[in-house]
C-alpha cells in the first residue's frame, strides 16, 4: 500500500510539473506593417476564447504565454486586418505581419516623415494606396489607382507614355515625369537629373504606395511636387502559395503572370514574372513588357531585418505621337504621320537591384539603410532624331533614429543622407524611318546628386506634436560633348537648404488639426539646361516653391465616415517653362513667379460592415474632389533680344484643371462576389500658356466585378471581368502642352485615350 501510495505521489507530481510546463510555453516575438516593416504598437492579442493574452509595445514586441505548444491565435489593431497566427511548437519566435485594410486608412501606420504614426495623426497632405486600389481596374496601369487621390493627377492615352503631377507640379514634362520624387521600397526611382520612367515597375507586384503632396524636405530632400514611396508586394503571414493569373482584353491586350509567395517567421519570399502584350486603341501603339519582380525580407535576428530587392523588365513600345483637332475629328486612331514614317518607339531594358537593412541598436537608437545600383539600355527613335543611351546609377540611402526619452518635451531625432549618381552615354543619330543615320551628337552626362536631411518631432503636450526638419540639397551635371567640345562644361546648381514646420493636434477621433510650412527646390533635368544650339544654359535655375497647408482629418458616425481636408497655398518662383522654338527642338527658361492655392476633400462612408449584414461584408462609397487656382503671376516670353514678346500674368497655368472630381463604390459579399466602380471627372484645361486652346472637360465610368472563392482546402479561385469608359466618352487624358504648329497647321496637342473596352480575368493560387 506504501509502495502505491508513492506511485500515485510520483505520478501526481509527474502530471504537475507536465502541466506547469505547458502552462509557461513561452512566444515571443515582433509585429510589423506587412509593407513598410514598422513596427506596430498596440496590437491586441486573443486567444481562442477571446480573452486578451497580450499587448504589443511600442516597439512591436510581445510575449505570450500559452497551455499549448500548438494551435492559434488572433491579433487586432484598428486600421488593420485581423491576423491568425499559428503557434507550432518548433518555433517559439515570431515576426507577425499585419495587412492595412484598405476600408481604414486613416488609421493605418504611415512611414512618411518617419513617424511610424497613423495617417490621421501624421502632418501634411499624404494618401495611402493598397493593392486594392491598384486592383480596383485592369491592374495594368496606376492610372485609376493615382487619380482617385484629390490633388495626384496621372495621364495616360497609352501604355507607353505616362505623365504624374501633384498639385499641378510635373505637369508640363514633355516626357516622362518631372517633379515627382519616386521610390521602391525607399530605393530611388528617380534618376539622378530627377527624371522618373515607371514603365519599369510592374502594377501588379506593388503591395501599396505612399503619397506625400507637396514638398517633402525634411525627410526626403529636394522636391516641389511631392514624393511616391512604392512598396513591393510582400507575402501574406504564414503562407506559402504558388499563383497563376491570366488577363485577356480588347485591343489585343492580354497577360500571363506566376508568382510564388512564402511569408515564414524567418524569411518573406515574394518572386514574380509576368509577360504582357497589347496591340494598342490607335495605330503604331503597341506595347509589351517583360516582368521578373523579387522581394525578400529576412530575419536573422529580433534586432535585424534585411531585404534584397531584384528587379528586371524589358519594354518594346511604338509612340503615335499626337494628333490635331481636325485629325482627332477624322480619325482618333491614326497615327501622327511622321511618327509613323520615323518609326517612333521605344526600346528598353531596366535591372534594378537593392540591398536594404533595418538595425535596432537598442530600444532608443536605431538604423535603415539601403544601397543600389540601377541601370539600363535605350534604342529610343524619335520623329527628329534616333536615340541609344546606355545608363548605370549608384547610390544609398540612410537614415539614423534616436530617442533620448526625455522626460520633459519626448523629442524623436532623425538624421539622414541620400546619394545618387548616374552616368548616361548618349549618342543621337539622324533618323532615317526607323534606322540610325548619321550621327550629330556623342555626350555623355554624369550626374551627382546628394542631400543631407534632419527632423525632430517634440510631443508639446499629450496630443500635440512639433515637427521640425531641414535637407540640403545639391545638384550638379558633368557634360562632355565629344562632338563639339567647346560645349562640354559643368553645370552646378547652388546648394539649397530646404525647411519644414509642422504643428499637429488631436483634439479626438473626431478631428486633428495640421499646420506646416515647407520649401522645396527643383532643379531642371540634363535634357532641359541646354539652349537652341546645344551649349548648356547658364541662366537656367531651379524652381524654388514655398508651401503654406493646413490639414484637418478625423472619422465621424462611430468612425464610419472617414475624412481628409487641406487647403494650400504654394507659391513658386522660376517654373520651368518649355518653348518650342523648331520641330523637335524645345528649349527652357524660368517664368517669374506662379501661384497654386488649391483646396482637396476625400471622403469615404462605411455604409454596411460584416456584423452590420450577414451577406455584405463592405459596402463603401467614397469620394476625392479637388480645386484648383493654379495662376502665372509674373510670366513674360522673350526674344533672343531679352525683348518682351508677350505677358501671360493672370493667364491660368497650363495643362491644370480647375475642377477634379473622382467618386466610386465597393462592395465586398461574405459568398465571394465584390464589385468596385469609378466615375472620373476633369474639367477644361488650358492647352498653351495663351490660354487660347483648351483640352474639353470630360467624364469616364468604369467597373468590374468578380468572384472570389476558396475552391478546395487549397485551392483559391479569382475570377473577374470590367469595363472601362463604360459611356463611350471621347477624350484625351495625356495633352501636349504648347504644342506649336509649323507651316500654318494646327498644333498637334491630343492624345485620344480608348473608348468603350474590357477585359476579363482568372487567378488561381494554390497554397501548400
Amino acid at each position: 500500500m506504501k509502495s502505491l501510495r508513492y506511485l500515485m505521489l510520483s505520478i501526481g507530481l509527474l502530471l504537475f510539473f507536465i502541466q506547469v510546463k505547458a502552462q509557461n510555453r513561452l512566444f515571443k516575438g515582433h509585429i510589423y506593417d506587412s509593407q513598410t516593416r514598422q513596427p506596430l504598437a498596440g496590437v491586441i492579442i486573443v486567444n481562442s476564447d477571446g480573452q486578451t493574452i497580450a499587448k504589443s509595445d511600442v516597439k512591436g514586441y510581445f510575449e505570450l504565454g500559452t497551455s499549448s505548444a500548438e494551435g492559434q491565435v488572433k491579433a487586432s489593431l484598428r486600421g488593420y486586418k485581423f491576423q491568425l497566427i499559428k503557434l507550432r511548437a518548433d518555433e517559439s519566435e515570431l515576426n507577425v505581419q499585419m495587412e492595412a485594410d484598405a476600408v481604414s486608412l486613416n488609421e493605418v501606420r504611415v512611414e512618411s516623415y518617419n513617424g511610424n504614426k497613423t495617417n490621421k495623426e501624421t502632418a501634411g497632405g499624404i494618401a495611402l494606396i493598397t493593392a486594392r486600389d491598384i486592383n480596383r481596374g485592369n491592374a495594368v496601369s496606376f492610372q485609376s489607382a493615382l487619380n482617385g487621390i484629390p490633388g495626384v493627377r496621372m495621364d495616360q492615352s497609352t501604355l507607353s507614355e505616362a505623365r504624374i503631377s501633384i498639385r499641378g507640379n510635373g505637369v508640363r514634362a514633355s516626357y516622362g515625369i518631372r517633379n515627382v520624387k519616386i521610390y521602391l521600397n525607399e530605393i530611388p526611382v528617380t534618376e539622378a537629373d530627377g527624371t522618373t520612367r515607371i514603365e519599369a515597375l510592374d502594377v501588379n507586384s506593388i503591395g501599396r504606395a505612399e503619397v506625400i503632396k507637396g514638398p517633402a524636405s525634411s525627410i526626403y530632400g529636394a522636391g516641389t511636387a511631392g514624393v511616391i514611396n512604392f512598396q513591393l508586394q510582400r507575402s501574406p503571414y504564414q503562407e506559402q502559395s504558388l499563383e497563376a493569373s491570366g488577363l485577356i482584353g480588347a485591343n489585343g491586350l492580354h497577360r500571363l503572370a506566376t508568382t510564388y509567395r512564402s511569408g515564414g517567421d524567418k524569411v518573406n519570399s515574394y518572386v514574380s514574372y509576368g509577360w504582357q502584350e497589347y496591340n494598342g486603341y490607335r495605330e503604331h501603339s503597341t506595347d509589351m513588357r517583360r516582368f521578373l519582380t523579387g522581394n525578400f525580407q529576412l530575419f536573422p535576428s529580433d534586432k535585424r531585418i534585411i531585404t534584397l530587392l531584384i528587379n528586371r523588365t524589358t519594354q518594346h513600345s511604338q509612340i503615335p505621337g499626337s494628333l490635331t483637332l481636325d485629325q482627332v475629328n477624322t480619325n482618333p486612331l491614326q497615327a501622327n504621320a511622321t511618327n509613323l514614317d520615323k518609326a517612333a518607339g521605344r526600346y528598353q531594358n531596366w535591372t534594378r537591384i537593392g540591398l536594404g537593412q533595418q538595425y535596432r541598436f537598442n530600444d532608443q537608437f536605431s538604423n535603415t539603410t539601403s544601397v543600389f545600383t540601377y541601370f539600363y539600355d535605350l534604342n529610343h527613335p524619335l520623329p527628329y532624331a534616333y536615340i541609344r543611351n546606355y545608363y548605370q546609377s549608384y547610390g544609398g540611402r540612410t537614415r539614423f533614429s534616436y530617442d533620448p526619452e526625455f522626460k520633459t518635451l519626448p523629442t524623436r531625432f532623425t538624421i539622414g543622407a541620400e546619394f545618387n549618381e548616374g552616368l548616361t552615354k548618349g549618342t543621337q543619330y539622324v533618323n532615317n524611318h526607323g534606322t540610325e543615320g548619321a550621327v550629330n551628337s556623342n555626350v555623355d552626362y554624369q550626374n551627382t546628386q546628394y542631400s543631407l536631411f534632419y527632423q525632430s518631432e517634440t510631443a508639446l503636450g499629450p496630443k500635440t506634436t512639433l515637427t521640425l526638419g531641414l535637407s540640403y540639397n545639391s545638384l550638379r551635371y558633368d557634360v562632355k560633348d565629344y562632338l563639339k567640345q567647346n560645349q562640354s562644361g559643368l553645370k552646378k546648381f547652388d546648394p539649397q537648404a530646404s525647411p519644414r514646420i509642422a504643428l499637429s493636434h488631436n483634439f479626438s477621433d473626431a478631428l486633428s488639426l495640421h499646420a506646416s510650412v515647407s520649401s522645396g527646390f527643383s532643379p531642371p533635368s540634363s535634357s532641359e539646361i541646354k539652349n537652341v544650339d546645344g551649349s548648356i544654359n547658364p541662366t537656367l535655375q531651379a524652381e524654388k516653391a514655398l508651401n503654406y497647408e493646413l490639414n484637418a482629418k478625423g472619422n465621424l458616425l462611430k468612425s464610419r465616415l472617414e475624412y481628409d481636408l487641406a487647403l494650400f497655398k504654394m507659391d513658386m518662383k522660376g517654373e520651368l517653362i518649355g518653348q518650342s522654338v523648331q520641330q523637335g527642338i524645345t528649349i527652357y527658361n524660368n517664368a517669374g513667379k506662379t501661384s497654386h492655392n488649391g483646396a482637396e476633400l476625400s471622403l469615404s462612408y462605411q455604409l454596411l460592415k460584416a456584423e452590420d449584414q450577414q451577406q455584405i461584408l463592405s459596402l463603401r462609397p467614397f469620394v476625392a474632389v479637388t480645386y484648383s487656382d493654379f495662376k502665372f503671376k509674373d510670366y513674360k516670353i522673350l526674344n533672343a533680344q531679352n525683348q518682351v514678346t508677350a505677358t501671360y500674368d493672370g493667364h491660368q497655368l497650363t495643362g491644370i484643371a480647375p475642377w477634379v472630381f473622382n467618386a466610386g463604390l465597393d462592395l465586398e459579399t461574405r459568398s465571394g462576389v465584390y464589385f468596385y466602380g469609378s466615375y472620373f471627372y476633369s474639367d477644361a484645361l488650358p492647352l498653351n500658356d495663351a490660354n487660347s486652346a483648351f483640352n474639353p472637360s470630360y467624364q469616364v465610368l468604369n467597373a468590374k466585378i468578380g468572384y472570389k472563392k476558396m475552391l478546395l482546402k487549397c485551392l483559391e479561385a479569382n475570377v473577374y471581368g470590367g469595363l472601362d469608359n463604360i459611356l463611350n466618352k471621347s477624350y484625351s487624358s495625356i495633352v501636349s502642352l504648347n504644342a506649336v504648329g509649323y507651316g500654318g497647321a494646327q498644333p498637334a496637342y491630343f492624345n485620344p485615350s480608348p473608348k468603350r473596352n474590357g477585359y476579363a480575368g482568372l487567378n488561381l493560387k494554390y497554397i501548400f
